[in-house]
């Protein structure tokens, strides 16, 4: 009698994280809840403060944080109206948009809170390093400190 594969194949290996997922747990880390106030927010985007107390936006006034995965949410990403988090202090997976090394100056597009290393339309994030190596388009670990 052979043997049933029931469980199927699995990679080598797994990916390392998502975007908007926490990278460390060990770490100390402040993870705030905001309203999105004025356009669905994908995790791992940078917004700023929203009009409102307690809310947050692409394109607000400074720099919040950077959203959080959550994976009750429907899609991967925030509705208007939904409770964000938003980490202001710790290590989180973010997509780039432009090659990264540890000596990369971490910027945000306001706009579309898109992580980037580039000056052009890129605000810098004070206290914040990359902490990997990465081609555009790929997950990055932001130290946001």
């Amino acid at each position: 009698m052979g043997i049933t594969d029931v469980h199927g194949t699995y990679a080598a290996n797994m990916t390392v994280g998502y975007a908007g997922m926490i990278a460390d747990s060990a770490g100390p880390k402040d993870v705030a809840s905001r309203t999105i106030e004025n356009a669905v927010v994908a995790f791992g985007l940078a917004v700023g403060r929203g009009t409102a107390d307690s809310s947050a936006r692409l394109g607000g006034s400074g720099f919040e944080g950077i959203t959080v995965a959550d994976k009750s949410q429907v899609a991967d990403e925030y509705p208007i109206g939904a409770v964000a988090g938003v980490v202001r202090k710790g290590t989180v997976w973010v997509t780039v948009n432009a090659n990264v090394t540890p000596a990369s100056v971490v910027r945000f597009v306001a706009s579309t809170g898109v992580i980037t290393p580039t000056e052009s339309g890129g605000t810098v994030i004070a206290g914040a390093k990359f902490e990997t190596t990465t081609t555009s388009g790929n997950l990055a670990r932001v130290y946001l400190g």
